[in-house]
């Protein structure tokens, strides 16, 4: 520091110089520092592939256990953003995500439009399937396509798509509606792919955080 101070030779002054050069090294210092983003978890829900879309390997993704839990750990800063959704193209507004800007004064950063695919995970085949576990937008996403495939199986609903997929690891006959990440991740295989009702189907995701500044994994 006092090197380039004595370097300075005008027209600033060595105050303005240093003020300047803390500046620059703590702007370095922020943009080295990760940022951590929650999402609604665990790891592979579609909330997570957005906050991967997102920010990408930039970021420290943290699954937590509900929308209103992204909320609290933003506001009392243990979070940096979160990654919450507001709406699919084929059931609607997430209504829950907007009762809960109601009583927040978190700014949306950032939107993410995400594709929804829909795969038939297990670990047997089709004729091995008792029951469906999924969210229950997910089993409503799919309906024609269970009740012409799995017209006597139970259909179960769960917290997320990935919670699906966890179940099913752990029970023979069952299956889940969840993403192809999920699959990988937990070890499934895609007993049907793409069985959404709807091809054209959209989820829109929002970044939330503290003030409107947002830097993504891409940036």
């Amino acid at each position: 520091m006092e090197r380039l101070i004595k370097q300075n030779k005008g027209p600033l002054s060595d105050e303005v110089v240093e003020k300047i050069i803390h500046l620059i090294l703590k702007t370095s210092l922020d943009l080295e520092k990760r940022q951590k983003v929650v999402y609604f978890g665990p790891p592979a829900t579609f909330t997570h592939l957005a906050a991967i879309k997102n920010f990408g390997e930039g970021a420290d993704l943290v699954p937590v256990k509900s929308i209103g839990q992204i909320f609290a750990k933003v506001e009392k800063k243990q979070a940096d953003f979160g990654v919450v959704p507001i709406e699919n193209s084929t059931e609607g507004v997430v209504s829950h995500t907007l009762d809960m800007f109601l009583d927040s004064d978190l700014k949306i950063c950032a939107e993410i439009i995400l594709e929804i695919s829909h795969h038939l995970l297990g670990k047997g085949d089709l004729k091995g399937v008792r029951k469906v576990y999924s969210h229950p937008q997910a089993l409503a996403q799919c309906r024609d396509w269970l009740e012409e495939n799995l017209p006597t199986a139970g259909l179960l609903e769960v917290e997320s798509t990935a919670r699906a997929a966890q179940t099913t690891v752990r029970e023979k006959d069952s299956a889940a509606i969840a993403s192809d990440v999920a699959a990988s991740l937990y070890g499934l295989k895609i007993i049907a792919s793409h069985i959404e009702d709807r091809p054209s189907n959209y989820t829109r995701f929002l970044v939330i955080g503290r003030d409107y500044s947002e830097r993504s994994g891409q940036d």
